[in-house]
């Protein structure tokens, strides 16, 4: 059979033609600065008038710099992704508070400098509350400055 025979044969769809000025490539990845609201105490999404509410801005970073802190970091469904943290990693082991807290620090920056809208993560202060470590710090972004903390 001839290549115009089969030509011929295919659907219509498949033989139509277009100028290459018709055709848009992006070849930069675009952020999604955008999330629902999630209820961190029951573990779900937050609810109003029975859909989920979609947060933007700062609102949006709050939420997400907390999604990132909890997940660990290469865990099986953001595996080769770099989403999350390595600093539970360190809860139970016995280090020099020194190394400790330069770990952390190092840690909690590389997890949250993964979102292109952050744009600086310093002033760490740590704060031991009985047996655990509360890590507050500020975080600068494209929406403005926020305060971040974790306990571990």
């Amino acid at each position: 059979m001839k290549e115009v025979d089969i030509l011929s044969n295919l659907p219509q769809i498949t033989q139509l033609e277009f100028p290459t000025s018709d055709i848009v490539q992006r070849t930069e990845k675009q952020a999604v600065h955008s999330t629902f609201d999630w209820d961190f105490e029951k573990g779900d999404f937050k609810l109003k008038d029975g859909a989920v509410i979609k947060l933007t801005g700062i609102e949006y970073l709050k939420v997400w710099i907390q999604k990132a802190l909890r997940t660990v970091k290469n865990s099986l469904i953001y595996a080769g992704t770099g989403y999350g943290s390595e600093h539970h990693s360190l809860i139970g082991r016995n280090f020099h508070p020194d190394f400790s807290r330069s770990e952390y620090e190092r840690m909690i920056r590389e997890a949250l400098m993964q979102n292109d809208a952050i744009t600086q993560v310093d002033q760490f202060s740590f704060t031991q509350v009985g047996a655990r470590l509360k890590i507050t710090f500020n975080v600068a972004s494209i929406f403005g400055p926020t305060e971040g903390t974790v306990t571990v």
